[in-house]
C-alpha cells in the first residue's frame, strides 16, 4: 500500500514539473533561440575548409594480374600501404613538392594534420584527402602526396608504381562545416539549461505552499484558507521601497 502511495506521489510530482515548465514556456523559447544562435554563428564565423581527393588502385603486381592469390595478397598489403602514405619519405618529398610548386613552406605536422588516407572496404583502392583554408593547396598537397605515395610503393615492393585512379581537383565549394547539425545541438543545450536553471529549484523546494500540499504532507484536512491580496502585497513593497529611499537620503 506504502509503495503504491508513493509512486503516486512521484507521478504526481512529475505532472506537477511538467506543468511548471509549461508555464515557464517563453524563458524555455528564450533559450532555444540563443542556444540555437551562439552555436550557429560560432560555426558560421568558421574559417571556410576546402578538401581535394584522389585514389590509388593497388595491387601486389602492377602490370599484369596473375593470379587470385596476386588480388588477395593486394587486398591484405592495403592497409600497409595506408601507413607507407603518411611515412616520414612521403611526406618530406610533398614538403617539397609543394613548396617549389607554390612557394609554401608547411611542416610534417601540418601536412599530418591536414591529409586522411583511407582504404575502401573490400577494395584496393587508397584515397587520399587534404583538407586545408586554401582550395588550391589542398589539391596540390593531395597529388603531391600521391605521387609520393606511389612512388615509395614502388621502390619497397620493387614493382611498377600503383595506377592513380583519379587526381585531386580544385573544389570549388568548402565541405560542410555542420552549421544545421551544431545549431539543432545548441539550440537544445540552450533549452536544457534554462530547464535545469527552473527544475532546480522547484525540486529542492520543499515549503507547503497550497492546501493541496498540507493534506498530503500532514494528512490533515483543511477546514479554510485566507486569501493572499496581491494589491495590498503591492502596496506594502512600494512603501518600503519609499522608506528605505528616504534613510538614503538621511
Amino acid at each position: 500500500m506504502n509503495d503504491r502511495r508513493n509512486n503516486e506521489e512521484i507521478e504526481i510530482d512529475l505532472v506537477e514539473l511538467f506543468s511548471y515548465l509549461i508555464r515557464k514556456w517563453k524563458q524555455l523559447l528564450l533559450g532555444l533561440i540563443i542556444g540555437g544562435v551562439i552555436a550557429g554563428g560560432l560555426t558560421y564565423l568558421k574559417t571556410p575548409m576546402y578538401r581535394s581527393e584522389s585514389m590509388l588502385y593497388i595491387l601486389s603486381k602492377t602490370t599484369s594480374i596473375t593470379s587470385v592469390a596476386d588480388l588477395q595478397l593486394g587486398n591484405a598489403l592495403s592497409s600497409d600501404f595506408v601507413v607507407i602514405a603518411t611515412s616520414k619519405p612521403v611526406l618530406d618529398t610533398a614538403i617539397e613538392h609543394v613548396e617549389s610548386t607554390m612557394g609554401v613552406k608547411l611542416t610534417r605536422q601540418e601536412v599530418q594534420s591536414m591529409i586522411s588516407v583511407t582504404n575502401k572496404d573490400d577494395t584496393r583502392v587508397l584515397v587520399i584527402t587534404a583538407t586545408c583554408e586554401d582550395p588550391k593547396l589542398a589539391c596540390e598537397l593531395t597529388n603531391a602526396v600521391t605521387e609520393a605515395t606511389a612512388t615509395q610503393m614502388a621502390e619497397i615492393m620493387k614493382s611498377d608504381p600503383p595506377t592513380t585512379v583519379e587526381r585531386a581537383e580544385v573544389a570549388d565549394t568548402p565541405i560542410d562545416n555542420g552549421l544545421r547539425k551544431n545549431t539543432g545541438i545548441g539550440a537544445i543545450i540552450g533549452l536544457l539549461i534554462i530547464a535545469i536553471a527552473y527544475v532546480i529549484p522547484f525540486v529542492m523546494n520543499d515549503r507547503i505552499q497550497t492546501p493541496e500540499d498540507v493534506e498530503k504532507y500532514l494528512e490533515v484536512g483543511v477546514l479554510g484558507s485566507i486569501p493572499l491580496d496581491k494589491e495590498q502585497v503591492y502596496m506594502d513593497k512600494k512603501i518600503s521601497k519609499k522608506s528605505s529611499r528616504k534613510k538614503k537620503k538621511s
